[in-house]
This record gives structure tokens, sequence and C-alpha cells, in this order.
């Protein structure tokens, strides 16, 4: 009996990466855009600007503008800056900000008592993210991979129209918890969505492409010449439009029909790839023949655990996830209180993203996944202890050592996330992949909820954010000698290929193209 063909020989003959899977990967990154600006625009505009007490009984008798003057072009500020209390050590109830931005700090009058705020809601925006990880995952892997990826663009539009009118700082934190879920069902489907049109050798490309620094980048600009919260969720959620119109041209993984026993359905979207990519196939229907007498079968997390060796993956990868969100969004959101211009300081740390994956691409292919990793770590630990030692001591120079080696750490994690995430895509089947991979990514989310909330205990503790990022960079490394080198190899499709794969030395090898 002749034996099926394999997708990933089907992929081969399609042309490996050819004109139709560069254009689903251009037109995904894209719209990654609108996911980037929405996670990304909470460090912008829950800054706080220079604020003091108006209410003064000094004041009472001047103008209340007289704490503020115009000098060269540049506003100055002559009351005292961020005090809660007035002269006579009542408690401050009416406050002013500088102008030149306009935040939901300012706007909410997010300080003082209220100054835990920030930080919550970017945590609730993550657990968001954490919420549209685990449900985004099982419905891909159980309806397919399309559906949830254009139902993150539809949340986050619906959503940052509704922080646009946000009235309070509670509609506010609400409409980011959502902005998060909506952005969590994008994440945990694209690369999947991706891979399973590509052989082995381009998903490094596909996964570690520069597209979200790239698009932070740009943010920051728009940030800059919009310095207005209200103004960026109405920019995002016009942004997310013509995203939609993405729907003709986005097709469902023909890997997800094959692995749940769709053929029919395969061979369609096969022969829609090999006519654009002008590449002629052969007798697809017969090596893709449906066998009698079976049922799809329905795949949960509770399949993860089915293995010894998916049990020690899982929780080894689950570490290196829950680093990448804790560094990430601990140095992220730490960049507002970093010396220098906020905008500039945002720009400059998602700038050095940039070189740092593109070097990725090449450490990845020249000492696979796992060596990469622990690479990436390192650099980590090195710059997350140096600044905790700095801000300890009260060292010399120790802005500038603070910002140097708080952005060694942030290139370290910036091209950790490539590996993390390509090796995640290759060691789980097609039939658990975005199970797995949306399960991984709740462990960053619990870690991304942590980061911010380091940030705020860091005014209290000198250190302690880049104490705990190095520590747990070197967990990382530690956890990662543990897991299987997954370079070059071939996706599997169903959960029984599984074991034949998850070997400390692969043994499928890339089509040669």
């Amino acid at each position: 009996m002749e034996s099926k063909t394999s997708p990933d020989q089907i992929i081969h003959e399609l042309g490996g990466c050819g004109r139709y899977q560069i254009r689903m990967n251009v037109i995904v990154h894209l719209i990654k855009t609108i996911v980037c600006w929405s996670a990304s625009s909470m460090v912008i505009i829950s800054a706080t600007p220079n604020w003091w007490c108006e209410d003064d009984v000094v004041l009472n008798e001047l103008n209340m503008t007289a704490c503020s003057s115009i000098e060269n072009g540049s506003e100055v500020i002559m009351c005292p800056l961020k005090s809660c209390f007035a002269v006579n050590d009542t408690k401050c109830s009416d406050f002013a900000f500088a102008s030149g931005m306009n935040t939901i700090v300012s706007e909410f009058e997010l300080v003082c008592g209220k100054a835990y705020i920030p930080s919550t809601v970017m945590s609730l925006q993550v657990a968001g993210q954490l919420v549209g990880n685990i449900i985004a995952g099982q419905i891909a892997d159980l309806i397919g991979r399309k559906y949830p990826l254009f139902a993150s663009i539809a949340i986050i539009l619906v959503f940052n129209l509704i922080g646009y009118f946000a009235t309070n700082w509670i509609i506010f934190s609400i409409a980011r918890f959502f902005i998060g879920f909506g952005s969590g069902f994008f994440l945990s489907t694209q690369y999947s969505l991706l891979s399973e049109f590509s052989l082995a050798k381009w998903r490094v490309w596909i996964i570690g492409f520069p597209s979200w620094p790239i698009e932070a980048c740009l943010f920051a600009l728009c940030a800059w010449l919009v310095p207005d919260w209200r103004y960026i969720h109405l920019i995002i959620a016009i942004m997310c439009v013509p995203c939609l119109l993405a729907w003709c041209v986005i097709p469902e993984s023909f890997r997800w029909f094959i692995a749940h026993d769709k053929p029919d359905k395969a061979e369609e979207i096969i022969k829609q790839v090999a006519a654009y990519n002008k590449r002629e196939l052969t007798d697809i229907a017969h090596h893709l023949e449906k066998p009698k007498d079976t049922k799809d079968r329905k795949y949960t997390f509770v399949d993860l655990l089915k293995s010894r060796k998916l049990i020690i993956i899982t929780l080894l990868s689950a570490l290196n996830w829950t680093g990448l969100g804790l560094v990430s969004y601990g140095i992220g959101f730490g960049v507002q209180a970093l010396s220098g211009n906020l905008y500039f300081n945002f720009f400059l740390f998602s700038l050095v993203g940039i070189p740092s994956k593109a070097i990725a691409l090449w450490l990845q292919n020249r000492f696979g996944r796992r060596g990469t990793i622990i690479m990436c770590y390192f650099c980590v630990a090195i710059g997350g202890f140096v600044v905790g030692i700095v801000q300890t001591i009260d060292a010399p120079n120790k802005d500038a050592l603070t910002n140097a080696f708080a952005l060694v750490a942030n290139i370290g994690v910036s091209t950790a996330w490539g590996p993390v995430q390509t090796m995640t895509i290759e060691v789980y089947p097609t039939v658990v992949r975005t199970i797995g991979f949306g399960s991984l990514s709740v462990m960053a989310r619990v870690g991304a909820m942590i980061g911010p909330q380091l940030v705020y205990l860091n005014m209290y503790v000198a250190g302690l954010l880049y104490y705990v990022c190095g520590a747990v960079a070197v967990l990382c490394i530690i956890g990662s000698l543990g897991l299987p080198e997954t370079m070059n190899s071939n996706l599997n499709d169903k959960i029984t290929e599984e074991n034949k794969n998850l070997t400390s030395e692969v043994n499928h090898k890339n089509v040669v193209v």
C-alpha cells in the first residue's frame, strides 16, 4: 500500500517558501502592528508626567498658574514636585500636571494613594492576554487557526474604541483587559498558522523576523507626535479596519485539515497555493485519502501530559516562557523610570530589538534553538545583576550604568523570544500545537503580570526588579539544558509521532530544497 505524502513533502513541492507564503507572512506581520501598538501603548499612556500639589495655602492668594511658567520655550516647574502633602502637612486634594503629554495618570489623577493603579492596569491587560492564550489555544486546535486570528482583530478594534471613550480609570481598565484578551488570541495562533505552510529552514525567519521591534519604533514616533492617550486608542482602532479585509487572502492551515482527517478541504488550499506559486502537483487526492471509519478526535491540554517526555518539555519550556514575560514586561514597563526622554528611551529599547532578532536568526541556524536561548539568558543575567548592584550601592554614573546594562538585559530577552517560540512550534504535533503554544504563552503572561508589580516595588526596594530578572535568567539557563534541540526537524502532525522526534538528537532532517 502506497504511503501518504507528508505535509512537508507537499510544501516542498509547493516551492518551499514561494510567493503565496511570502504574501501570507507579510500580511500577518503587518496585522501584528495593531497587536504590538495595543500591547506596548500602556508604557506611554500610563506614564506619569511631572506633577505637584496645587492646593497649597500659599497659592490660594496667587494665580494658580504660578507653579508653571514658560522660559526659553520650555515649561519650568517652580513648586515642589510629586509631593502628596501641602506645606502645612495637609493631604493634597488638587493636583496639577506638566503639559506636553496627556496620559491616564494626568487625566484621572493616579498619584499618591492611586499610584498603584497604572501598574495594576498593566497587569490586568496581561491577565487578558493570559485568558486569551488559554481560550485561543484550545479553539485553534478544535476549529482551526483562522477564526481566532481574525476574532482578535475585531476584539482589539471594539475595545480600543471603548478605551477612547472611557470616562474613568475603571472603564479604561476593563477595555485594557479585553485588548489584552484580543492580543492573546492573535499571539497564540499567528506563528502556528504561518509555520504550518513552511519548511524547517524558513521557520526561524517567520518567527524571528523583527516585525515587533520595528512596529514598536513606529509607535514611539506616533506617540511622540500624538501625545494623547485617547487619540492613540482611536488610531489603533482605525488601523484595525483594513486588517479585517485580509480574511479574503489568509487561508486556514492545510496541515490542520490533514491532521484532523479532512483531506478534501486540505486539497482545496493546496491547489490555491500551487496555482499562486505556479507549481504543478500530481495525484494529491490519492495521497491525502481519508482513512475509512475514523473520527476526528478533539485534543485538549490533558494530551500535553500523556507522556513523560511531553511533561518534562512542557514544564521546562514553561520556565523559559515565564522568564520571557517577567523580564520583557518588567524592563519594558520600567522604561518609565529610566533617566532621559520617555519617547526616546522607548524608541531606543525597541530599536535594539531589530539587530538582536536578526542576529538570533543566524544563531539559531548555527548553534541551534537551545544554544541560542542559553546565550540570550546569559546576557539577561549579566545585565540584571549589574543594574541591581549599581542601584543598591548608589554607584557613580548610576543613571548611565543603569540605562546601559538595562539595555543589555533588554537585548538578551528580545533575542530570546525567537528561539523560544520556534522551539515551542517545532516540539509539539499539529493536533496540539496551538494548545501547547497557548498554554506556554499563559506562563509568559504570568511572568508579565509580575513584571510591572516589580517595577512598582523597585521604587521602595532599590534593585529588586533587576535582581529578580537576573535570578530568573539563571534558572532559565539551567532549565534549557534539559530541553531537546529541534533545529532542522520536520513538524509532526499526529500526537502518536511525538515520541519519534522528541529526543536530544533530532532524527528527522529538513527536506532539501
